[in-house]
């Protein structure tokens, strides 16, 4: 009779924190994972997330000014919500890997 891994939730959560997908991998959830993962990149590459907020941080360190912080800003968060929703979809999957299996699951 194989057990079921645990997996911290405080993990997965913080993976999927990093990069969207990473906590549902680190669950052993691969479709779940990719989703989120092609998703976050998807509206990283049509939105502009990463130069945007790069773009920003260039400002912030040498002064200068920009004028369009507050679109970027704007254009970031469908990047935050699919982070947000991944965080709490890993915690949620870690805190499935704790339950214990019925007898209609168990391994042969």
């Amino acid at each position: 009779m194989d057990a079921k891994p645990s997996k911290n939730q405080t993990v997965a959560g913080v993976l999927s924190g990093l990069m969207p997908g990473l906590g549902q991998f680190y669950c052993r959830r691969w479709g779940k994972g990719a989703g989120f993962l092609v998703g976050a990149l998807v509206i990283d590459a049509g939105l502009g997330v990463s130069e945007g907020m790069l773009s920003l941080l260039q400002g912030a360190l040498t002064g200068a000014s920009l004028p369009n912080s507050g679109a970027i800003l704007l254009r970031s968060l469908p990047f935050l919500a699919l982070a947000a929703w991944s965080i709490v979809d890993a915690v949620a999957t870690a805190k499935e890997c704790d339950l214990p299996r019925d007898a209609s699951q168990t391994d042969r």
